[in-house]
C-alpha cells in the first residue's frame, strides 16, 4: 500500500506542517514541504487548507538516493509502480522540483520518458484533460533565507504518485484585498486568513461557527464563507460593517453570515452561547504597538467575552511584537503589546485561555506579528 504525501507551498514550510497537525494529525516529515500519512488517516478538513499545494495518494517515497541517478532510473521505477497504481484512462506527467535539486535531473525529460514509458491502449496521454495525473516531485534543500536548522543536513528526495484534487479556493490572486469592494490598509490578505481558522482546528474539532469580534475590512469572514462555515461577524467602527456586508455578498461564499455592530465586551449578548464555535481575530493596534500597551484591554476583553460564548472553543488572534520574536528561542523578556512575553501570557490564562501555539511572522524591519493559538485552560 502506497502513501498518501502532501505538499506545501513554499509561503512557510513550519507553517503548513503545524496547519496540516491541525486539520489531520499525527505525519512523518519526508522534507519541509513533504509530509507522509498512513492510508487510515482522515483528509475530509484538507479542502480548508491554506498552505496545501498538492495531494497525492498511492506515493512512493525515494530517499538516499544515489548520486548517479538520472531520469532513466527514475521512470523504470515509476513504469513498475504505474503497473500497480494506475487506473486505465487518460493520463498525464507532471514533474516539479522543490528547493535546491541535483541540476543534471530535467523535469521535462522525465515527464517525457515516463509518458513513453505508460503509454499504452489502456492509458492514452492527455495533457490537457486527463483522467489521471502522476506527480513527480524532485526536493531538495531549501533556500538558505528559509531553512530551517534542522534541515541543514537533508538529502534530497523523490516522490510521485497519483493527484488527488483539492480545493479551488487557493486562487488567492482574484480575492486579494486590493481586487474587493472595500478596501482599508489593515486588510488581512487570504492565505493568512484562511490558516489562522486552520490553526482553530485539530483532529478531534471541527469548528462549525467563526466569530471574529474585529471584522475590519472582513478578510476572516470571507475566507470562512467561502468554506461553508456560518460567519458571526462585529466591529465598533460602522463604516467595516457595511464594508464587510458588501465585501461578503461580492464573492458569493456557500457559507451562511451576520455581521453587527458591536463593541468587544457586548457580543456574549450579541451572539449568545455558540457551541461548536472558534474564535478567529486580528485586534486593533496602532503605530508602535508592539511597545505599547495601547489595546492591551481590548484584547484582554475580547479573551473574557470569547470565553463566555464558548469556554470550550478554539482561538488563534495575531498581535504585534518586535522583529527579535524572529530569531530569539528564549522570548519572555521580549515585547508584546507593550507587555514582557512571559507577562502577557500570565494575563491570557487568567481569562481561561492557554497558548499552545506561537509563531512570528515579519511584517517590515522594525515590526512582527505575533501568531496565536490558544485552548481551554481546564
Amino acid at each position: 500500500m502506497g502513501h498518501n504525501i502532501l505538499i506545501g507551498s513554499g509561503w512557510n514550510s513550519y507553517l503548513f506542517r503545524r496547519e496540516i497537525s491541525s486539520l489531520v494529525g499525527i505525519h512523518d516529515v519526508i522534507h519541509p514541504r513533504i509530509l507522509s500519512f498512513t492510508s487510515d488517516s482522515s483528509f475530509d478538513n484538507l479542502s480548508k487548507s491554506s498552505l496545501l499545494d498538492d495531494h497525492l495518494k498511492n506515493a512512493e517515497i525515494l530517499s538516499n538516493i544515489s548520486s548517479n541517478i538520472d531520469e532513466e532510473n527514475i521512470s523504470q521505477l515509476i513504469l513498475d509502480w504505474s503497473k500497480r497504481n494506475l487506473p486505465e484512462g487518460s493520463f498525464a506527467i507532471r514533474c516539479r522540483k522543490i528547493g535546491q535539486v541535483v541540476n543534471t535531473l530535467s523535469s521535462k525529460k522525465i515527464e517525457i520518458e515516463v509518458g513513453a514509458l505508460l503509454v499504452s491502449k489502456k492509458n492514452k496521454v492527455n495533457l490537457e484533460n486527463p483522467e489521471y495525473e502522476v506527480v513527480v516531485v524532485l526536493a531538495g534543500l531549501e533556500d538558505i533565507s528559509s531553512r530551517e536548522i534542522e534541515f541543514d543536513e537533508l538529502m534530497p528526495v523523490i516522490a510521485w504518485g497519483l493527484r488527488v484534487p483539492i480545493s479551488s479556493n487557493r486562487q488567492y490572486n482574484t480575492r486579494m484585498p486590493t481586487d474587493r469592494p472595500f478596501f482599508k490598509p489593515v486588510s488581512l490578505e487570504p492565505r493568512l486568513a484562511r490558516l489562522m481558522i486552520s490553526l482553530c482546528h485539530t483532529p478531534n474539532y471541527s469548528p462549525q461557527k467563526i466569530i471574529d469580534p474585529f471584522c475590519g475590512t472582513g478578510g476572516i469572514a470571507i475566507e470562512a464563507s467561502l468554506q461553508g462555515m456560518h460567519v458571526l461577524a462585529s466591529d465598533l467602527d460602522i463604516e467595516m460593517i457595511e464594508g464587510t456586508i458588501n465585501n461578503l455578498e461580492w464573492i458569493k461564499g456557500i457559507g451562511k453570515y451576520e455581521v453587527k455592530h458591536c463593541a468587544v465586551k457586548d457580543i456574549k449578548s450579541m451572539w449568545g452561547i455558540n457551541k461548536n464555535s472558534s474564535f478567529v481575530f486580528d485586534p486593533p493596534y496602532g503605530r508602535n504597538s508592539w511597545k505599547s500597551d495601547d489595546g492591551l484591554d481590548l484584547f484582554i476583553d475580547a479573551l473574557k467575552s470569547v470565553n463566555s460564548i464558548n469556554p470550550d472553543g478554539t482561538i488563534c488572534t495575531m498581535l504585534p511584537t518586535v522583529p527579535g520574536f524572529l530569531t530569539v528561542s528564549n522570548s519572555e523578556n521580549l515585547l508584546v503589546m507593550g507587555k514582557k512575553w512571559d507577562e502577557l501570557e500570565t494575563l491570557i490564562l487568567d481569562t481561561g485561555w492557554t497558548v499552545v501555539f506561537k509563531y512570528p511572522i515579519k511584517v517590515h524591519r522594525s515590526l512582527a506579528r505575533l501568531l496565536l493559538v490558544c485552548h481551554p485552560s481546564h
